[in-house]
């Protein structure tokens, strides 16, 4: 008799699981309310958010959710792309040039075949932001801003988290004052002065 126990076979890499499938999961955990749930807890319990704040930002939370759908699915498939292609070793920025061909086959994709409504939410500011190397993950911040100033403030958050563990303030602090510039353009302030405990 073998002593050896069975061990689960570890996940596959997004490589070995291919693009569609990373794209696929990523935007149906963008849209889970229990990650955003323990995003907003983290909040409260960094001091970003009051209690009474962060219990306002969970109630109106499935309101959210559903009024920004489609535009999650798109911010969704930004982060897929960037889990991708995290350890490509071709020194080319293909994330990037997948981002910018994303947005812009969207687009096209919206304007022929969906509505103009769909279609302005891959813009031009998207785009270009879109192209600018590790802040282009968060270029569907600007429409989700349109839709939701609470809906921005929380997936900023939420994005921070899962890229750096830390809040979204803490992860800007430390960049140069032209990305602040464009952060601040990206998440509401605010949302942000509000948010503040008393």
């Amino acid at each position: 008799m073998s002593d050896k126990r069975e061990q689960a076979p570890p996940p596959p890499s997004p490589r070995r699981r291919g693009l569609l499938e990373t794209i696929a999961e990523k935007q149906r955990s963008i849209r889970s309310k229990k990650e955003l749930e323990a995003t907003i807890a983290r909040l409260e319990s960094d001091s970003c958010l009051s209690t009474a704040r962060a219990e306002s930002l969970r109630k109106s939370l499935p309101a959210t959710i559903d009024a920004s759908t489609y535009v999650l699915k798109h911010l969704g498939a930004h982060l897929a792309i960037g889990a991708f292609f995290a350890f490509d070793v071709i020194p080319l920025p293909l994330g990037t040039i997948c981002r910018v061909a994303w947005v812009a086959g969207a687009r096209v994709y919206e304007t022929v075949f969906g509505s103009a409504e769909q279609a302005r939410i891959h813009s031009l500011p998207v785009l270009a932001l879109a192209a600018v190397p590790l802040l282009g993950y968060a270029a569907y911040l600007i429409p989700l801003r349109r839709v939701s100033n609470e809906a921005s403030y929380i997936y900023a958050n939420h994005l921070a988290y899962a890229l750096r563990q830390k809040n979204f303030e803490e992860v800007m602090a430390s960049k140069p004052r032209f990305i602040r510039r464009a952060a601040a353009r990206l998440v509401p302030s605010r949302l942000l002065e509000d948010s503040r405990p008393r």
